[in-house]
């Protein structure tokens, strides 16, 4: 059995979900109060795939515009993956992903997978499928799936399916 570890950045607006998300995933709990990040918060989990262990070193970044700028280099050097989030309930959140995976990609300088997850489903939708599909088209996304950090919808399907769509390249 190989040991194989995974830089996996996440990136999107400040409030869409990113450490809920991680914090579903990693530790199957949703916190209920909301926790702004401040920098950069690294965890970690290990799956198993395909008879191989899989060390996900997953990056949680301040969605603040301007610290994007000053982060990127550091905090997207190295990334094997990319998760972009936005927020079901606020259409800037959509819109603003380009800039994100433009600022991800200007560092990497690879092709990697990056899948959209327009997150909080469980609320009162202000963004529609189609909507999502175009701005996941645009940006190269394997896919895109609606998450509910709180429910736990899609959560572990998104980590899976990004380290799929890793070992497959």
């Amino acid at each position: 059995m190989e040991l194989y570890k995974l830089k996996i950045c996440l990136m999107g607006e400040p409030g869409v979900g990113k450490t809920s998300l991680i914090r579903r995933f990693v530790y199957g709990a949703f916190p209920e109060s909301y926790l702004k990040t401040i920098g950069t918060n690294v965890y970690k989990k290990e799956i198993k795939k395909n008879g191989n262990r899989y060390v996900l070193m997953v990056w949680d970044i301040m969605g603040e515009e301007s610290f994007r700028q000053i982060l990127k280099t550091s905090y997207f050097f190295g990334s094997d993956a990319l998760i972009a989030v936005a927020d079901v309930t606020r259409e800037d959140t959509l819109d603003a992903i380009k800039d994100w995976v433009n600022a991800a990609e200007s560092v990497i300088n690879k092709k990697v997978p990056i899948i959209l997850l327009v997150n909080k489903a469980d609320l009162e939708w202000k963004v529609k499928e189609e909507q999502v599909k175009k701005i996941a088209d645009e940006i190269g996304a394997i896919e895109y799936m609606f998450t509910s950090a709180k429910r736990g919808d899609n959560v572990n399907e998104a980590f899976e399916r990004i380290v799929e769509a890793k070992i497959n390249e």
